[in-house]
């Protein structure tokens, strides 16, 4: 039943309602369609996979810490589909990802451990994915 003092207060309640679940849906849409530019040239991606595929097939199974190792060769494996894919937010992600625990890896361990030169070599690989989706691995920070 109306009241005659506010005669459409259960119109506006409603229309508000609906005015913020349109504005929900379109901000979830806005989110997914926010995703980082896809990798530009595609000839970047293909130029950087046969480095990338050699490190992850050749380079990793010589690390010789399990964790690392098995870390490593997942994120490889990721930045390859992701490079195929052309999918550069996705590269990028599993480049920060890989390249800290490289870092760290080294960090912690260059001294001790006799896989430093294939750990560079990862590295390398990892900087030429990074250059090719545009991210911002910093292999002077890898000494």
């Amino acid at each position: 039943m109306r009241s005659r003092l506010f005669p459409a207060v259960s119109e506006v309640v409603i229309t508000a309602r609906g005015a913020f679940f349109a504005l929900a849906l379109l901000s979830a849409g806005a989110c997914v369609d926010s995703t980082a530019p896809i990798v530009d040239p595609p000839v970047n991606a293909t130029q950087v996979l046969p480095a990338l595929t050699d490190a992850r097939l050749r380079l990793v199974p010589a690390i010789e810490n399990l964790g690392v190792r098995d870390r490593i060769a997942y994120d490889l494996l990721e930045m390859e589909k992701a490079l195929q894919k052309r999918d550069g937010q996705r590269a990028r992600y599993h480049v920060r990802i890989a390249g800290g625990i490289l870092l760290d890896y080294r960090a912690g361990l260059g001294g001790v451990v006799k896989d430093g030169a294939d750990v560079g070599g990862i590295a390398l690989a990892v900087y030429a994915v990074s250059v090719a989706a545009g991210g911002t691995f910093d292999i002077g920070a890898f000494r």
